[in-house]
């Protein structure tokens, strides 16, 4: 059946009420990535019960079994037409999410969907349109905006409080013992089936932030290397490494990505933005803000999802709209595309676009039906 639209007219069964008010049901859709991030957080909420899972990949779908002990759909279709379901996550390969949040929307789902949105800007475009002008919740997952400094240093330069910026920096690198790399991550993948490397994954992170806090570069360079993981990277032509500059008016804006590899015990990793602008100098970390060495905000907690998954619990609750959706997943991927048109061309790549196409991708493969697994 057509993947955009219901099998039947949905007969929604209302949220059912706890003792302690409306508890909303939730099914987990895919077992990548992040869902094990996000879902043990809807498990834990007060206000959520997990009721349904699907995963087509046999051996995934096991451990998503295991974990919850609910039945695992392979049916993806089946769970989303459940009219027992309210809210749905969505933590798949990127390129299946151009036919699930769509569908999730049209079934009346609230959808909360892992980054990245998709893996080419036609895809992105495709869930753009698809849930349009639907009644439902769509948040996508971008840790760094629920974490109080990075927000904060976001906020103040979106309202101009922190007047002329002239620098802005981010190091985000993921450090890793040496050894077997897909003992810790489930990347690196071929591009056709999430849309590249350390850009797409990590790079994801540092391309939204500077996008909310900034807005649309007027053009972007970027380089990648496969420096430190080529045993794993260079079989699927990726990169461990992104290195992008982002031209404003009087701002060049530059980020670093990726993952290094590392003797001995690992120190977790570096994420942090220098600013500077008029009169101060800011520096974020997902635990502290400081303005001119005096820190200005702390946060106890690390970048685990949980200010998402609040947040969008929020504004299903108090019917708002949030703060990272599926025009900011658009954005990502038009910046990301530019950049890996820059790195095939060695040279900058302006924004809007001129072409959209992913230079990594066949023409047939910009847009996939199907299971590539």
């Amino acid at each position: 059946r057509d993947p955009r639209q219901c099998a039947t007219p949905l007969q929604r069964t209302p949220s059912f009420q706890s003792g302690e008010g409306v508890m909303y049901r939730v099914a987990l859709i895919g077992n990548r990535a992040h869902q094990n991030t996000y879902g043990p957080l809807f498990r834990e909420h007060p206000h959520c019960e997990i009721v349904a899972l699907a995963e087509h990949h046999a051996e995934k779908a096991d451990a998503l079994s295991s974990l919850y002990g609910l039945p695992c759909e392979s049916d993806y279709d089946a769970v989303l037409e459940r009219d027992d379901v309210d809210i749905v996550c969505i933590a798949t390969d990127f390129y299946l999410k151009r036919a699930l949040v769509p569908k999730a929307a049209v079934c009346e789902k609230h959808v909360f969907v892992d980054k990245s949105l998709a893996r080419t800007v036609a895809e992105a475009r495709e869930i753009a349109e698809g849930v349009r002008g639907k009644n439902v919740k769509v948040l996508l997952a971008y840790p760094s905006r629920f974490v109080t400094p990075f927000r904060m240093m976001a906020d103040h330069l979106r309202s101009e409080a922190y007047r002329r910026p002239v620098s802005y920096v981010h190091h985000f690198i993921r450090q890793f013992p040496d050894g077997d790399l897909m003992e810790y991550v489930s990347y690196p993948t071929e591009a056709k089936v999430n849309g590249g490397g350390e850009l797409m994954n990590l790079g994801s992170h540092t391309v939204d932030l500077l996008h909310y806090a900034l807005g649309m570069p007027k053009r972007v360079f970027a380089h990648f290397e496969t420096a430190y993981w080529g045993d794993f990277y260079d079989q699927f032509g990726t990169e461990d490494v992104a290195t992008m500059l982002w031209e404003y008016e009087g701002l060049t804006a530059h980020i670093v990505t990726g993952r290094n590899r590392i003797k001995g015990e690992d120190p977790g990793s570096v994420n942090i933005v220098d600013v500077w602008c008029e009169g101060r100098h800011v520096q974020a970390t997902p635990r502290s803000l400081t303005v001119n060495g005096e820190r200005v905000a702390e946060e106890a907690g690390t970048e685990d999802g949980e200010g998402c998954v609040q947040h969008f619990i929020e504004c299903i609750e108090l019917d708002t709209t949030p703060i990272s959706g599926v025009g900011d997943g658009l954005a990502v991927a038009e910046i990301t595309t530019a950049g890996y048109q820059s790195a095939a061309s060695g040279w900058f790549v302006d924004l809007p676009l001129a072409d959209e196409r992913h230079p990594m991708l066949s023409d047939d493969e910009q847009v996939i039906e199907g299971f590539l697994d």
